[in-house]
């Protein structure tokens, strides 16, 4: 089982617009009818010519805000485009703990953008896709992805989305391998091992573990991680939940997660700052020494040279969550994809925006300035040195991960009810309760 990741929302109604536009790093398309651009797709050679620039047309986009979502290089991609064919684009970025929620709202309206940026797979479903986007499978830039890349872009049998990053090992716990190798650590193998490692640490003065609880969503990954443990120990579990006959609180391993996540929290090992820490202070915060780990994605380095140039991610390595003494990787087939809105009076510039970005010079660029792995067949495969950590580290066994492989999964809300547990404001069973009473409302109004 394989699938990818994403973030979230609008804010109270606060949309930063940029109307120059800027996106292409995490792009998603999708559609039935048939593109007139002209632009040619990866593995052919690039257009000689363009179509005439077009005027008074503008495309919007709408993303949540975060560094993964919308790169600087997606800003000049955009500028690019617009000067080539005269579509201009509208960037509307939303707070990322908001995103899905504005997003389904505008949806529900038919006011949604033209472009939308979602998480892919299973956990497409919150946006209704068969209603909202378009089916891009007769696209000619779909056949030059790889069959990762378009699993990712497919819901229920059609494709709907355009991405750009190939499979990655999604998420691990990022580590001091220069602090390990002083204090006489090792790579964890089992929970027991991981506290007893964090107790070293803190006792040598520095702070085990950097967790930005003031992104609740940060919180609701690490239990998106544990979907392979489930799905080890509970045959058919992701099948189940999707079919709305599972249930997260009859998965003791989950209850395990909480339990043990929260131990790491009552002893400390967050410090005493993590509900005021935040994902973007991560990198200066490790680089200060005062941390020695952080749940990191797998491609956390070669993501993040280009804005941190002075951090050395060769001193640092990657091990799998140890919840529940887990060693599996819970993985991603591609990232973010962009899909199309089937409401839209823009298709035909949208698609063309897809095209554009699909095209050999536009792909040679972001991915010279992303450093991702590509999601098109034609370009060599990528692999950073922190995946490769992680991937050593683990049993070799790999699951998708909920975020994805779920339907109705939302990091930020799953997030807030995992640090009501911090708080002792609800229990483990409660937590997991909540999270199944959530999805079966989504079902029960889907149903309708």
């Amino acid at each position: 089982m394989r699938n990818k990741t994403g973030l979230s929302v609008l804010s109270s109604f606060t949309i930063l617009t940029i109307c120059m536009g800027v996106l292409a790093g995490c792009g998603s398309g999708t559609n039935n009818n048939t593109d007139k651009s002209t632009a040619s797709p990866v593995g052919s050679p690039a257009a000689s010519a363009t179509a005439a620039p077009k005027k008074d047309v503008t495309i919007s986009i709408t993303s949540a805000s975060g560094n993964t979502w919308i790169r600087p290089v997606d800003q000049e991609i955009i500028a690019d485009f617009t000067k080539e064919t005269g579509i201009k684009v509208d960037l509307q970025i939303v707070p990322a703990d908001q995103y899905a929620s504005v997003l389904k709202s505008k949806l529900a309206a038919h006011e949604g953008s033209d472009i939308s940026l979602i998480w892919p797979q299973a956990n497409a479903a919150q946006f209704l896709p068969d209603e909202n986007f378009l089916d891009l499978s007769k696209e000619p830039w779909v056949s030059t992805l790889t069959d990762g890349a378009k699993r990712d872009g497919t819901f229920n049998g059609r494709f709907i989305g355009w991405n750009p990053e190939g499979e990655n090992a999604g998420w691990g716990v990022m580590y001091n391998k220069e602090l390990f190798s002083k204090l006489g650590l090792e790579v964890p193998k089992t929970f027991n091992d991981f506290v007893a490692l964090s107790e070293k640490i803190k006792a040598s003065g520095v702070t085990p573990i950097y967790e930005p609880l003031k992104d609740t969503w940060h919180s609701g990954i690490w239990l998106a991680l544990m979907g392979p443990a489930g799905e080890k120990n509970n045959a058919g579990l992701f099948d189940k939940l999707n079919q709305n006959t599972g249930n997260f609180a009859d998965v003791s391993q989950f209850e395990t997660f909480l339990t043990q996540y929260k131990t790491l929290y009552d002893k400390g090992y967050f410090g005493k700052n993590t509900f005021s820490d935040t994902w973007d202070k991560a990198i200066p915060s490790l680089q200060s020494g005062q941390y020695a780990m952080f749940m990191a994605t797998a491609n956390m380095d070669i993501a993040n040279k280009a804005q941190y140039p002075n951090f050395d991610f060769s001193k640092w390595g990657e091990f799998p969550v140890p919840f529940a003494d887990n060693k599996t990787l819970a993985v991603y087939d591609g990232s973010l994809i962009r899909v199309i809105n089937k409401n839209s009076k823009n298709i035909d510039a949208a698609k063309q925006y897809l095209s554009y970005i699909s095209r050999p010079d536009v792909l040679a660029k972001f991915y010279a300035a992303s450093g991702l792995n590509p999601a098109f067949k034609a370009l060599p495969a990528i692999q950073g040195d922190l995946e490769k950590s992680l991937r050593t580290n683990s049993d070799g066994t790999v699951y998708t991960t909920m975020e994805t492989g779920v339907k109705y999964w939302d990091s930020t809300s799953v997030g807030n009810y995992v640090q009501e547990f911090l708080t002792n404001k609800k229990t483990s069973k409660q937590v997991l309760e909540a999270i199944d009473n959530d999805r079966k409302k989504i079902f029960s109004a889907q149903a309708k």
